[in-house]
C-alpha cells in the first residue's frame, strides 16, 4: 500500500500529517524522495556534531537532486574529514532513527539553543506567540518545521557526500563564511550510481574550465560577475545573437537599444526602486540619482511613449540584447551561470487583448525553432496562473490563462499548470529546457503585464480614437546570454553547434612548404564567411590534429602536395571520419549550409 507520508500545497511547501488541506504524499514518490532528504540532512547534522562536538549547525535544507547542511566549524574540512562524515552516516542509518515532533515556545526553543548563534537568529525572527517546531533524533534535536519521515526504516536511503564549500551566513557577504557540505541521496543504488557518473561528466563539462581550454572568456575579481570576453569567445557571442536577431526580423520585431544608465525617476514610477532598489547599481550625478537598469522593461515603455501609437500599429515589437546590472552577492557568483552584468535577449510586445493569442503563439514558435537550432529537444511547458494578490480584472485574467493553455494545446504540447504562481501582474509559460545529462534550465518565457504598461501611462488610439491602455508581453528566448552559453558549452561539451562554433575549420599544411597555399585557402574561405585558423607550427600532423580537437574545432583540413595537384580536399571530422570535396566551392557549401 502507498502509505501518506505528508502533505503538500501549491506553493511546495510540505506539511506533517495533521494539516490535510493540500495533495496527499505518498511513500517513495518524488515529493517523498525530498522528504527523505531532509530526514539525511538531519542525520548528516548528527554526524557532524558527534564528530565535531563544536561545530554549530544552521540551515539543512533539501535541494534539487539533494540536500546540504551549514556548519559554523573551527577546522577546514579534508577529504578525509568527509569520509569520516560519511562513515558515521551510515553508522546512524545502521542503527535507525526515529524523527520525533514537538513544539515548544519561543522562550523555550531560545532556551534549547542558546550555544547557538545562528538558530538563535532564526527563532528572534519568528513570531513572539508562535509555536515553534523541533524534531528530535536520537542525538540531535533540530528547529525544523517538518515534516520529516517517522523513521529511517521506512526506506533505503543510498546516498553519498560530494563536496563541501564556502557559503556566507543567509547568503550575504559580509555575514561570517560558513563551510557547506553537499550530499545527494536515492532510494535505490542504481539511481545513486547513475546520477554520481553524470556529476562527473558534469565536472568534466564545467563551462569555466571549457572556457579557460577553448580561449573564450576571462572571469576575474578585478570585475567580479563581469565577463571579460576573448575574441573566441565574443564570436561565440555575435553569432548566437546574429541567428536571433535573423529569426525575430521574420517576425517584424523592431530591435532598439536602450541606456544603461537611467534616471531613478523611471525607477521610482515603475515601482522598482521600491521593490528591487538593493539590487541595484546606483550612482550620483548633478545632484540626481541614476541607476545601471536591471531589466529593459520600463526602458521599452519610454520609447513606446515617445510617439502616437494607433491600434493600426498593434502588436508592436520591440527587440533589445540590452545589457543589464544586477548586485548579486559575491558568494553568489557561479561562472556564467549567475554574474553581475548580462546581456538578456528580451523583447516587450504590446497588443490588444484580443492579440493574445496569435502574439503568444508566434513567440512560442520562435522559442521552440531557436532552441531546436541549438540542439535542445527536450522542452517542459509550465504556465503560471493568478495569484492571491494580483492586479486586473478577474475577465482579464481568464481570458489571458485561456489564451496561454489554449496555445501550448494547439500546438500539441503537455504542460504542467502552477496554480497561484503566476506573478501579480499577470501570467505566464515557462519553458525548461533538459540537457545531455538529464539537468534541467528553465530559460524563455512568456509573461503577459497588465501593470506596467498602466503604471507608466502608456497609450493608443483605438478605433474610435479614445485613449487605450496597451496589454504588454513580456518575452525572453534564452534568457540571460552569458547563462546560455554556459548551458551550451556544458550541454555539448564544448563541441557547439557548427553554425555558431568561433572556428569552424583547421587547416593543417603537412609540413612549412605548404603554408604559403594554405594561407591562400585561409584567406577564401574566410571572404565565404567560413571561420578558419591555419596552425602554422612546426609540430608533427599527428599533434596538430590533436591539437585542433582539443580546442573543440569540429573539422581539420590536411593539405600536402597530394591535395594541391588533384585539387581533391578531405574534410576530417573530430570523430575521424573523412568527407571528400573535388572542388573548393563545394567545400564552401558545405559550411554554409550547416
Amino acid at each position: 500500500m502507498n502509505e501518506i507520508i505528508a502533505y503538500k500545497d501549491h506553493n511546495d511547501e510540505y506539511y506533517d500529517h495533521e494539516i490535510i488541506d493540500g495533495v496527499p504524499i505518498k511513500s517513495k514518490s518524488e515529493d517523498a524522495l525530498n522528504i527523505m532528504r531532509h530526514d539525511m540532512a538531519h542525520i548528516l547534522a548528527e554526524a557532524v556534531t558527534t564528530l565535531f562536538p563544536n561545530a554549530k549547525p544552521t540551515i539543512g535544507p533539501f535541494i534539487k537532486n539533494g540536500f546540504y547542511y551549514d556548519f559554523d566549524m573551527e577546522n577546514t574540512l579534508s577529504d578525509e574529514d568527509l569520509s569520516k562524515i560519511e562513515a558515521q552516516m551510515k553508522k546512524i542509518l545502521s542503527e535507525g532513527r526515529d524523527f520525533k515532533k514537538r513544539s515548544v515556545s519561543k522562550e523555550d526553543a531560545l532556551e534549547i539553543f542558546k550555544d547557538n548563534q545562528y538558530k538563535v537568529e532564526l527563532i528572534n525572527n519568528l513570531d513572539n506567540s508562535a509555536e515553534i517546531n523541533l524534531y528530535d533524533q536520537k542525538n540531535f534535536t533540530d528547529l525544523c518545521k517538518g515534516p520529516h519521515h517517522s523513521s529511517t526504516t521506512e526506506y533505503d536511503a543510498n546516498f553519498k557526500i560530494t563536496s563541501v564549500s564556502g557559503a556566507y551566513w543567509r547568503g550575504i557577504s559580509t555575514n561570517k563564511m560558513l563551510q557547506r557540505i553537499y550530499a545527494t541521496a536515492f532510494y535505490s543504488e542504481r539511481e545513486l550510481n547513475k546520477y554520481l557518473k553524470n556529476l562527473e561528466e558534469a565536472k568534466e563539462r564545467n563551462h569555466r574550465r571549457l572556457g579557460t581550454d577553448m580561449g573564450l572568456f576571462l572571469l576575474t575579481d578585478l570585475s567580479a560577475g563581469n565577463v571579460f570576453w576573448k575574441e573566441k569567445g565574443l564570436t561565440l557571442y555575435q553569432n548566437i545573437e546574429k541567428y536571433i536577431r535573423s529569426e525575430q526580423q521574420k517576425l517584424n520585431y523592431l530591435e532598439v537599444k536602450t541606456p544603461e544608465l537611467v534616471s531613478n525617476e523611471l525607477w521610482i514610477k515603475s515601482g522598482h526602486w521600491d521593490n528591487f532598489k538593493e539590487n541595484m547599481f546606483t550612482s550620483e550625478t548633478d545632484n540626481k540619482t541614476f541607476a545601471l537598469k536591471p531589466m529593459n522593461c520600463p526602458c521599452h515603455i519610454v520609447l513606446f511613449n515617445s510617439q502616437l501609437i494607433t491600434y493600426k500599429d498593434l502588436p508592436l515589437r520591440y527587440s533589445e540584447f540590452g545589457k543589464c546590472h544586477r548586485y548579486e552577492p559575491s558568494g553568489a557568483l557561479n561562472g556564467l551561470f549567475r554574474v553581475r552584468g548580462f546581456t538578456q535577449d528580451d523583447a516587450h510586445i504590446f497588443c490588444t487583448g484580443d492579440q493574445i493569442y496569435d502574439v503568444c503563439n508566434e513567440t512560442a514558435l520562435l522559442i521552440e525553432r531557436v532552441y531546436k537550432r541549438f540542439g535542445f529537444e527536450k522542452i517542459k511547458y509550465n504556465i503560471s496562473t493568478k495569484p492571491e494578490k494580483s492586479i486586473g480584472t478577474k475577465e482579464n485574467w481568464d481570458n489571458a490563462e485561456n489564451q496561454l493553455k489554449k496555445v501550448l494545446s494547439d500546438n500539441n504540447k503537455e504542460f504542467n499548470i502552477l496554480e497561484g504562481e503566476g506573478a501579480f501582474y499577470g501570467p505566464k509559460i515557462e519553458f525548461t529546457l533538459e540537457d545531455s545529462l538529464g539537468r534541467e534550465w528553465q530559460c524563455g518565457t512568456i509573461q503577459i503585464d497588465f501593470n506596467l504598461p498602466e503604471r507608466l501611462g502608456a497609450k493608443y488610439k483605438d478605433t474610435n480614437d479614445k485613449n487605450q491602455t496597451p496589454i504588454m508581453i513580456h518575452r525572453a528566448v534564452v534568457g540571460s546570454l552569458e547563462r546560455f552559453i554556459a548551458i551550451i558549452l556544458e550541454n555539448t561539451n564544448g563541441w557547439v553547434p557548427l553554425f555558431i562554433t568561433p572556428i569552424q575549420l583547421a587547416i593543417l599544411p603537412v609540413s612549412e612548404k605548404f603554408i604559403e597555399y594554405c594561407n591562400e585557402l585561409n584567406q577564401q574561405l574566410k571572404e565565404a564567411g567560413i571561420r578558419t585558423v591555419v596552425d602554422g607550427s612546426d609540430n608533427k600532423l599527428g599533434y596538430k590534429i590533436r591539437n585542433s580537437v582539443s580546442k573543440k574545432i569540429p573539422y581539420s583540413l590536411v593539405v600536402g602536395e597530394k591535395e594541391i595537384e588533384s585539387k581533391n580536399f578531405n574534410l576530417r571530422s573530430r570523430k575521424g571520419e573523412n568527407t571528400s570535396f573535388a572542388a573548393i566551392e563545394e567545400f564552401k557549401e558545405f559550411f554554409q549550409n550547416n
